[in-house]
């Protein structure tokens, strides 16, 4: 059984700049594409009054979306997610409420893999400072002075 690190809960204001930059657009991106889709689409179709879509369409389309997807691209090769986690993170722009919830999930991701990393590098020093402890004297260069030198004699 594997023993895992407990995930400290991490505030949006200790975050790093580019993970707060990733929420705030996940945010921005999932509440464009749910007005879009869910009032200004129906106002288009049925009652035939395209401006709200027009406007809404172009700013998630040609800004939002495509900066949201290049932000998602630095996020994933800066903390080493997964292709296909990736491939969600991009893609979650484009579906009503998905992308703060992929958001959440990735952060999310991103802290177990720090406190587990965190875990692992103490557990490696603890054992470090074990083995140190429990042979005193014992390192390289204690050992090399400990043995016989054969010295020639001078002629």
């Amino acid at each position: 059984m594997t023993d895992t690190a407990a995930v400290p809960a991490v505030s949006f204001a200790s975050r790093p700049l580019l993970l707060k930059l990733y929420l705030v657009l996940a945010w921005v991106t999932g509440t464009t594409i749910t007005i879009l889709e869910l009032v200004a689409l129906p106002l288009t179709w049925w009652a035939h009054s395209p401006g709200l879509g027009e406007i809404i369409g172009v700013i998630h389309g040609m800004g939002l979306y495509p900066l949201y997807v290049v932000v998602c691209l630095i996020v994933a090769f800066g903390y080493r997610v997964s292709i296909p986690h990736m491939a969600v993170m991009a893609l979650a722009g484009l579906l009503p409420f998905a992308s703060p919830a992929v958001a959440i999930w990735t952060l999310r991701h991103i802290d177990r893999r720090a406190a587990e990393k965190a875990a692992k590098d103490a557990a490696r020093a603890e054992r470090v400072a074990r083995k140190k402890a429990a042979v005193p004297g014992q390192g390289k260069s204690a050992k090399r002075d400990a043995e016989p030198t054969d010295a020639l004699p001078s002629a």
